[in-house]
């Protein structure tokens, strides 16, 4: 993934507005709490993933899409403040914007729920030749079949890695494509807990000398494979205000980092720390960091003893 002057990095994906309520546990059926609104801020895993590497310092493009509402039209000035090409992206008249509801509990976990709009992700005929042009590296979130496997045809055609986050909840009960679209990506990302239901639906996920796995485990780190190679490292202690973006923030990091030619070691070490910054702040995209900060933030972990 490394060798280029000047990496491009392609998200392709979701782009939304996230309306964050702080409640004291997440209802169960039939039930209601009591919540405080704290912040209604940018979001989208794709659009997460663009802004943490933009922050840190690749140069990033998007292929999304909004409404012509306010959600919208804030989603996209965020992006822009962040340096986000923005060019592929369109605004769809008379559609709502996607949006997710997103309780966060007194231990700063959270749950979701998704407002699902035709605005949710691109279409196929969004994806043009002229938005890959010059890409080193794709990321997808999981996407609709037939708009993941054109995005990765594209990619390829544009000599560009392919990297896949992928959520339980996306994946059928058949399992549908997904095991096709995991077996043509170069890297997956994906949750411990993710992992183990989909594993239910299409079958083992191993990594080979083509494919390398990157789970997170939440507060445990985090663990690359590749191969029959493993490394793992522990997470780091932190004022936890937020969750959301974790993963995002995560996936970003690290392909920055093996954008710039890290190896998988310090690429893992690298991404496991802005992920844990990234929780500092109410919001997805609130908390992610610089590269300056990361590496203050590693450097501080050192000298504690704390990295492992």
């Amino acid at each position: 993934m490394g060798g280029h002057a000047k990496p491009l990095l392609l998200c392709v994906g979701d782009i939304d507005m996230d309306i964050i309520v702080k409640v004291p546990r997440p209802p169960c059926r039939d039930q209601k709490v009591d919540g405080v609104r704290v912040a209604q801020t940018p979001g989208g895993m794709a659009a997460n993933v663009a802004v943490a590497a933009s922050r840190l310092g690749t140069q990033t493009r998007m292929i999304g899409a909004v409404g012509d509402d306010a959600m919208g039209r804030e989603a996209l000035a965020a992006l822009t403040l962040e340096g986000v090409d923005l060019a592929h992206v369109p605004t769809l008249e008379g559609v709502a914007t996607f949006f997710c509801i997103i309780l966060v509990d007194a231990q700063g976990e959270k749950a979701l729920v998704k407002a699902l709009s035709p605005a949710y992700l691109p279409r196929p005929g969004d994806l043009t030749a002229v938005a890959f042009r010059n890409i080193t590296h794709m990321h997808m979130t999981f996407t609709r079949p037939e708009l993941a496997l054109k995005a990765i045809a594209m990619a390829r055609r544009a000599g560009a890695t392919i990297s896949l986050d992928l959520e339980a909840a996306d994946v059928p009960e058949d399992g549908g494509q997904v095991r096709q679209l995991v077996d043509s990506v170069d890297l997956l990302f994906i949750s411990e807990q993710s992992r183990a239901e989909a594993e239910h639906r299409i079958g083992p996920i191993t990594a080979t000398d083509g494919r390398t796995v990157i789970m997170t485990r939440g507060s445990a780190g985090a663990r690359v494979e590749r191969g029959s190679h493993m490394l793992e490292t522990t997470g780091h202690k932190v004022e936890l205000i937020d969750t959301s973006g974790a993963g995002d923030a995560f996936a970003g990091a690290f392909i920055h980092a093996r954008l710039g030619g890290a190896d998988d070691a310090s690429a893992l070490h690298f991404a496991n720390a802005a992920a844990a910054l990234s929780t500092r702040a109410y919001g997805a995209q609130a908390g992610l960091a610089t590269s300056a900060e990361v590496k203050h933030f590693l450097e501080n972990q050192a000298k504690e003893g704390q990295i492992v």
